[in-house]
């Protein structure tokens, strides 16, 4: 009799279990990893919603300008206020302490609110005083009272170039051209476009020795006024006075005509006048006596010299 034999299919049993393990753990990783990506997401948020808060102790305070410090202001005369700087943000070589600073000039001008270095301030006299660093050889720097109207609504600031003109009573006269403002109210920053300019009360001038003199001269004579020049302009005046008598209608050809005259005299001999006008140095006969000469001497005089 012929045994009939009988193959169980184990071997695909098992590997159809093992697939289904495989699946199970990998779903349990996929929900596993989601709900701690949810939690660290809870966590980052809560943290990031709490207020970041710096610990007193880890500022220091630093000493600021409140407002705009031009070049050559004292230490002593700068108007200061603390700010707290975290200790880590404070900029390297800020000075923290003024002492020991306050003698001392700045070199450079200061923004407001920003920390101060010792590059920007000196103890050199010489260093701290922008004025006498612009003073060339044999210049001199002298100082005049300005008004709105002499300073030109006060356009005519630092850096400007101006005409120095005596105003008198009758006569206006040109003094000194070409002169340069070397500050204006003490302050040696130009004329922003950007905002009107200030009327300054004095300006400093930069002039030549003779200029310092003649201007020095002309003050107590009358009213000292600019006239504002292209920054271009380097021509001279064509004429450099000018009287009232001109405004009422006299001639300015025969001042003139008479402008190479340097003197005037009349002699009377048996009652005849005769009248002579030096010109190159030179007495020559003259019909008239020319304009703008005055008598000098008394009526019973026989000679009468006539001076400008």
């Amino acid at each position: 009799m012929a045994l009939k034999k009988i193959v169980k299919p184990v071997r695909r049993r098992s590997q159809t279990t093992g697939l289904l393990n495989m699946v199970l753990l990998c779903a349990t990783a996929i929900v596993v990893a989601v709900l701690l990506n949810k939690r660290g997401e809870v966590q980052v948020g809560e943290a990031d919603s709490k207020p970041q808060i710096v610990a007193e102790f880890d500022t220091i305070p630093v000493p600021v300008p409140a407002e705009y410090v031009p070049t050559g202001t004292k230490v002593s005369a700068i108007k200061f206020q603390y700010v707290s700087y975290p200790r880590h943000q404070i900029p390297m070589g800020a000075l923290l302490l003024l002492d020991g600073y306050m003698e001392s000039s700045t070199i450079a001008p200061l923004p407001a609110n920003m920390p101060i270095f010792p590059d920007n301030i000196s103890r050199d006299v010489s260093a701290s005083n922008p004025i006498v660093e612009s003073i060339p050889p044999g210049m001199r720097a002298m100082t005049v009272q300005v008004d709105a109207t002499s300073s030109v609504e006060g356009w005519a600031g630092s850096g400007s170039i101006v005409d120095v003109l005596l105003v008198q009573a009758k006569k206006t006269s040109v003094i000194a051209e070409k002169v340069k403002i070397l500050s204006a109210e003490r302050s040696v920053t130009p004329v922003s476009a950007e905002s009107s300019p200030s009327v300054p009360s004095t300006v400093t001038l930069l002039v030549t020795q003779e200029q310092c003199l003649a201007i020095n001269t002309a003050i107590p004579l009358g009213r000292i006024a600019f006239a504002l020049r292209g920054t271009s302009d380097a021509e001279r005046w064509v004429d450099t006075s000018y009287s009232s008598d001109e405004i009422k209608g006299k001639s300015r050809v025969a001042r003139r005509e008479n402008a190479g005259i340097n003197g005037y005299i009349s002699i009377k001999e048996n009652g005849v006048e005769k009248k002579f006008a030096l010109t190159d140095g030179k007495w020559l006969p003259t019909q008239s006596a020319p304009d703008g000469f005055l008598l000098m001497g008394g009526q019973d005089e026989k000679a009468r010299l006539k001076t400008p």
